[in-house]
């Protein structure tokens, strides 16, 4: 694992850090773009195992403050299929150990095809529609198995929850539920893999300590980001989503 405690390697992880408090509480995709970032100053499984802590602080905040716009009952349907979709993730990390190369194309052309299908909803000005059982298996399935192995699920399930209509408030709240969820999962999975495959441990003594210093720079992205959505309009609110799914889904696509 490359050096972390450097100047730059805490100046990366401190944009990184912020950024993902922005996103979790004000622009929901925006986490994607930190993804690349944690990448230079960790590798293989350190890469998820350095930027889960930091996840998970974000989401406490997030949960805290939007817990009363969650849409249960959008969130009930996907919980079978996430939970397949972390198998699938596990699967992965015992196969093909810490290489992710191939899997980040995949999930970055998901994601653009899902961007294009809702910019064209919005163009033509369809309605929202009702959830179904196909998209709860779809989406549950592709967003459990791409935020196990990639923290990269943000984007399918923003998608996923703009195309049901909801509000900024309701999108925010009722994903700030499902990650917290999601990534309280992971720790134990990524403990027992990190120990019992080839492949390397997700979290180490030294990223924990890293963790720990860029816990100042969530904070700062939380607030900032509490701050922002209050004041941004519902449909700008809804065309930034998209387009940081868009940006998010560039930066896995280059290498």
């Amino acid at each position: 694992m490359p050096a972390m405690f450097t100047a730059g390697a805490l100046i990366i992880g401190a944009i990184a850090a912020l950024v993902t408090g922005l996103s979790k509480a004000a622009l929901p995709g925006a986490g994607l773009l930190a993804v690349p970032l944690f990448a230079m100053v960790a590798e293989g499984r350190g890469i998820p195992g350095v930027a889960l802590p930091v996840l998970l602080f974000g989401d406490v905040f997030a949960v805290r403050w939007y817990r009363q716009h969650t849409r249960w009952e959008l969130l009930r349907p996907l919980a079978t299929w996430v939970a397949l979709g972390f198998a699938g993730g596990t699967a992965f990390f015992l196969v093909a150990g810490s290489s992710t190369r191939v899997l980040d194309i995949v999930i970055a052309a998901g994601i653009l095809l899902v961007v294009a299908l809702q910019v064209m909803r919005i163009v033509r000005q369809r309605p929202a529609h009702e959830s179904t059982t196909t998209d709860a298996v779809l989406y549950g399935t592709a967003g459990g198995f791409t935020t196990f192995v990639s923290n990269a699920a943000g984007p399918i399930m923003n998608t996923y929850l703009v195309g049901l209509g909801l509000d900024k408030r309701e999108l925010v709240g009722t994903s700030a539920w499902f990650y917290l969820a999601v990534n309280l999962t992971k720790v134990p999975v990524y403990l027992a893999i990190g120990e019992l495959a080839s492949g390397g441990r997700f979290f180490t003594w030294e990223s924990l300590a890293f963790d720990l210093a860029l816990l100042p720079a969530v904070a700062i992205g939380v607030y900032t980001g509490r701050h922002v959505l209050h004041r941004l309009p519902e449909r700008l609110f809804l065309w930034v989503v998209l387009v940081l799914s868009f940006a998010g889904a560039m930066k896995l696509l280059l290498p």
